[in-house]
């Protein structure tokens, strides 16, 4: 399982740094140009790891921005990082239901919708 502390090195990796509000609106921003991404402080571990992800992706995508679609490519996209498809199979058999699996795996349920999106692609 992914720590909030692999995907900062991971975003520093992919050459951007992450930043932490207190007053962020929203659960994070990705700000194209300058490879910043800033995170609510507060958030659950299991949260925090999930928007960390999908803000990750925006970076990867150079997203200039958030429409429902590029949402949903970034949702996708976390989960792939996230979820390994061995883990999900065993929390797929133990949990009939998105929340059962989100808590299992230690994410959000928009990685779990983004990973059975996936699926059927």
């Amino acid at each position: 399982m992914r720590t909030t502390t692999d995907l900062v090195l991971h975003a520093e990796d992919m050459g951007a740094t992450v930043h932490w509000a207190l007053d962020l609106p929203e659960r994070g921003r990705y700000y194209p140009g300058v490879d910043v991404i800033v995170i609510r402080h507060g958030m659950t571990e299991r949260r925090t790891v999930s928007t960390l992800a999908h803000e990750l992706a925006h970076l990867h995508y150079g997203d200039p921005l958030c429409t429902p679609a590029v949402n949903r490519r970034a949702w996708r996209w976390a989960a792939r990082l996230l979820i390994p498809s061995d883990e999900y199979a065993r929390a797929e058999q133990h949990h009939n239901t998105v929340g059962g699996m989100a808590d299992h795996l230690g994410v959000t349920a928009e990685v779990i919708r983004g990973y059975q999106a996936t699926l059927g692609a």
